[in-house]
């Protein structure tokens, strides 16, 4: 094999060297045999100048001319070719006016070169070289995830300065190899200051000199020896369990799991989103605070206490910064680091003896626990799973029999209820009916969208809820015959199994190591200590998960109604009114959905533009004056979850991308009053008759029901807001002009003065009807009113109004 490699890459030396010896030694050549150098050899006299035109051109001539091109762009790129080699001995980036196209081919032949032989070096004259074993007072020694879990940074990470006109895409391409694994650099840098300052917190936009840390494929993890303690000598409390000694401080072993108070041992993901979750709970807590009156008197009264296992988990996590000479993440740190919408694509669930991590991929998971610590070990997981479960990321599906049995509680539906990410259903039957809808859901998606996988689907439309969902429930006879067929790698699912599996099982013993394994999933965690947790810590984890979650999402989805349902009168499940105060409205629901803030506000400015519009472009709409982040895409997935679980309509968008920029609204599934009221005022236009025209003013001005978007104060709906209220003012007077109940005109006037006070006219109509209906006081009333107006406005009538004004009050005179 390492023979065939290093042909492979004397074959890649060989190619690249063969077309810089033709560019620089084959063109000149070729050029000179049969079009001649490109200096003269002599100034010709006039006597030859004036042959030369008075005769046909010379063939040779010709040719000589048109290589001239040629020569010059061969001495280009021969300066460009220099400009790289020294550029790439200097280790700098030069670049020349005009060479831009040139440099980077020359850039490219030296830099294939350069790889080939440094590859062909190291594969064919170096040998491996074992890592010496470093001992450590410690029991487990692991990873951090820097960019979800802010730990210090591993030195010597490659970097990459950003070019102008770089994106992720186009670095992961050139860098890592294919352009799918820009989320991995975006993990890396996520969330990071900058060198000019700035906070990189949108994957689409980077900035010329940033320094972006990339993956490093090459670098080798250094095997670590691990001592255990002794039985008799119980590890401190909250503290973390992998220390480096003063006789190799070369070789610094980074912390990944804490052990707790109960005796548990928790992933390093998981503390900070426990950590996280302590500040959200607190400041929903005090921002729901009633302030006490002046009767009441004042008290000091003390914070509720902090479950120990929150406790020492922070400290814990505060003490690793310290050991680090770093800063402790602040809270504002801590949550946005927890805010993020990437789905994760494994967690840690222990490490194996020689301190290396224990990854589970979540995507096609198919694993069993059994055993005396195998519920705990799945507390474990549990608890790094749902603290990753915002915005969509996590889906844990259980039944409430298996439920009780981890939580250790019987109202596991009231205490799940308030979590984000976890589903309890009624039975198994139930949890894999659920499962199989979504995997169908998702099988739909792929076939409709040419995907491969559900992480394209994720990469086209971040704000695709599309979470990884993981199925925890007991093999049973239901569950052997069903869930064999469900796994399905591509779909982003996967099961954990509550006891044996015949696909891949671990032997959970007491404590909490792997005694045995067999399967896929299963093999490479023998001998592995795993995390775990008691059921009192689970339900104290879960319990602040769901204090730290905002009112606003818990009112999302609309209630069932009880009793009878007005027929549904519109040709969408989803029925958003604009035009007034907004409302949307959803089949088969009698009262209209509680969406607020800036979920509707995001329907509203769809409702705009009916083509679509770009992520900046409401990203400025909403969040005025702050460049695009991850803030759009969360949104997105809240809106989509709220409409999906009122509607029933499983794997709808909703909002959908027709491309990676732009969003526009389903039309099939969300429908809108101010396009029908377009629609109807367009069919005015064209309307053949009388007749035909009065019925669509009709259907037009049952629409007309108020201002656009009432209660809405941003820029962007002031500027469309007058002129569709002067097209509702315009259809209810011209829809008065032509009935003939005067009565319905009368009311039709009166809501157009509503709509639009200023217009003098429909003051004058209504006063002018009040005189020939003989409603005399009524007019005089209508003209007191216009008057107080009119003076509110600082401004006088104009004379048509005056004269009209005159009459109706002089005849109540008489």
């Amino acid at each position: 094999m390492k023979i065939l490699i290093i042909l492979g890459r004397g074959a890649r030396l060989l190619l690249a060297g063969v077309v810089l010896i033709g560019i620089e030694g084959g063109v000149p050549y070729m050029l000179v045999r049969f079009a001649g150098l490109p200096i003269p050899r002599g100034v010709p006299s006039w006597t030859a100048i004036e042959r030369l035109l008075l005769n046909p051109i010379p063939d040779q001539l010709l040719l000589s001319v048109l290589a001239v091109p040629l020569w010059l762009l061969w001495a280009a790129f021969s300066v460009a070719l220099i400009v790289e080699i020294t550029a790439l001995a200097r280790g700098v980036e030069l670049h020349v006016p005009l060479l831009g196209p040139l440099q980077a081919m020359a850039a490219g032949l030296l830099g294939s070169m350069a790889i080939a032989v440094l590859l062909i070096d190291l594969r064919a004259a170096s040998t491996p070289i074992q890592p010496a074993a470093v001992p450590v007072a410690a029991t487990q020694v692991v990873e951090v995830d820097a960019a979800v879990d802010g730990a210090p940074h591993k030195p010597r990470e490659p970097v990459h300065v950003v070019k102008p006109r770089d994106s992720l895409w186009k670095i992961a391409g050139h860098r890592l190899g294919s352009g799918l694994k820009w989320r991995t650099i975006w993990k890396l840098n996520g969330d990071r200051r900058q060198v000019d300052g700035q906070m990189f917190t949108d994957p689409d936009v980077i900035q010329p000199g940033w320094r972006l840390r990339l993956p490093d494929a090459h670098r080798s993890q250094p095997s670590v020896q691990v001592e255990k303690p002794p039985a008799h000598e119980p590890s401190p409390p909250a503290q973390a369990r992998a220390k480096p000694t003063e006789q190799a401080p070369s070789a610094t072993p980074v912390i990944v799991t804490i052990d707790v108070p109960s005796g548990g041992i928790v992933a390093l993901s998981a503390v900070a989103g426990m950590c996280a979750a302590q500040v959200l709970a607190r400041f929903h807590r005090r921002r729901r605070r009633v302030l006490p009156s002046a009767a009441e008197g004042v008290t000091i009264t003390p914070e509720p206490d902090i479950p120990p296992v929150i406790e020492a988990s922070r400290r814990a996590y505060n003490q690793l910064f310290r050991e680090q000479d770093q800063a402790p993440p602040s809270e504002a740190e801590l949550v946005r680091a927890a805010s993020t919408i990437e789905v994760p694509d494994d967690i840690v669930i222990g490490v194996h003896e020689d301190g290396s991590p224990v990854r589970l991929s979540l995507s096609g998971m198919s694993l069993g626990l059994a055993g005396p610590g195998a519920l705990d070990v799945v507390r474990g997981i549990l608890v790094d799973l749902l603290h990753q479960a915002g915005d969509f990321r996590v889906e844990v599906l259980t039944c409430a029999a298996d439920a009780a049995r981890l939580l250790g509680v019987e109202e596991c539906h009231a205490l799940a209820r308030g979590v984000p990410g976890l589903t309890v259903l009624e039975s198994m039957g139930a949890a894999l009916d659920r499962f199989e809808e979504i995997r169908f859901t998702r099988r739909r998606m792929l076939a409709e969208r040419e995907a491969g996988h559900v992480e394209e689907l994720r990469q086209r439309d971040p704000g695709e809820a599309l979470p990884v969902v993981i199925l925890v429930v007991t093999p049973e006879d239901e569950v052997d015959t069903r869930l064999g067929t469900l796994l399905e790698p591509r779909c982003g699912m996967g099961a954990l199994l509550l006891g044996d599996w015949p696909a891949a099982t671990c032997q959970v013993a007491a404590d909490h190591s792997v005694s045995a394994a067999h399967g896929q999933d299963g093999r490479p965690l023998t001998g592995a200590n795993l995390v775990h947790l008691p059921a009192g810590d689970l339900v104290d984890a879960l319990r602040v998960l769901g204090e730290a979650q905002p009112d606003a999402y818990e009112q999302d989805a609309a209630v069932p109604p009880v009793g009878t349902v007005a027929e549904w009168e519109h040709p969408t499940p989803v029925w958003v009114q604009v035009m007034g105060r907004p409302a949307v409205l959803v089949k088969d629901h009698e009262q209209p959905l509680r969406i607020r803030g800036l979920k509707l506000s995001l329907l509203v400015y769809l409702a705009l533009h009916p083509r679509g519009a770009t992520k900046e472009a409401i990203s400025e709409a909403l969040w005025p004056g702050k460049p695009p982040g991850h803030e759009f895409h969360s949104l997105l997935r809240h809106l989509r979850d709220a409409l999906e679980t009122a509607t029933g309509l499983t794997g709808e968008s909703f909002v959908v991308a027709m491309d990676n920029e732009t969003y526009r609204v389903d039309a099939e599934r969300i429908g809108f009053d101010l396009w029908e009221f377009q629609r109807e005022v367009k069919a005015v236009r064209v309307a053949a008759d009388t007749a035909s025209r009065l019925a669509v003013l009709d259907r037009a001005a049952r629409l007309c029901v108020g201002e656009l978007g009432s209660g809405l104060s941003e820029e962007w709906i002031l500027e469309e807001r007058y002129p569709l209220t002067l097209a509702q003012v315009d259809v209810l007077t011209q829809l008065a002009e032509l009935c003939d109940d005067h009565e319905r005109n009368l009311e039709l006037l009166d809501q157009a003065r509503r709509l639009d006070p200023d217009t003098e006219e429909i003051w004058c109509r209504i006063m002018r009807l009040h005189q020939r209906l003989g409603y005399f006081e009524q007019a005089r009333l209508t003209g007191q009113l216009l008057l107080a107006h009119l003076r509110t406005l600082h401004t006088e009538p104009t004379p048509a109004t005056a004269e009209v004004l005159a009459a109706v009050l002089g005849r109540r005179a008489r």
